[in-house]
């Protein structure tokens, strides 16, 4: 019992410290996938500005590409609205979801319908607010 109480208590020190360290730049050398993975990660540990950081450099770098555009994206509209940035996330769930209505053919179809549940976890009088 006390090695697994020592082994929670290095665990939470360990993510306070990483929590603590913003992330600041990414190696030229890293995919999307690797970096979206950093960017999971963080999001994790509730480190939103790394995971946003991590997201908007897979945009930057590789955003040419629809199917990594949508999926960076998405994961941006999630950080939003964990955060409760209901704006933000109903401005990149509902920026997908005009791609798609473009696009859609070209695109893993999961990211439209997770965009719609999404938006769907907005609450009801923010939403309807937004909706205007």
């Amino acid at each position: 019992m006390k090695k697994l109480i020592t082994l929670a208590a290095l665990f939470a020190a360990t993510m306070l410290l990483f929590s603590c360290k913003t992330l600041k730049e990414i190696p030229e050398d890293k995919s999307s996938a690797q970096i979206i993975q950093m960017g999971q990660n963080y999001v994790a540990i509730a480190d939103y500005k790394s995971a946003e950081f991590c997201y908007e450099t897979v945009i930057d770098r590789y955003g040419n590409d629809p199917r990594i555009y949508v999926e960076a994206k998405y994961e941006l509209g999630r950080i939003y609205l964990a955060q409760r940035k209901y704006d933000k996330a109903y401005a990149t769930f509902n920026e997908l979801l005009n791609i798609y209505d473009s696009y859609g053919a070209m695109l893993p179809g999961s990211y439209k319908k997770l965009c719609n549940i999404s938006i769907n976890q907005i609450p009801a009088i923010k939403l309807q607010e937004l909706q205007k």
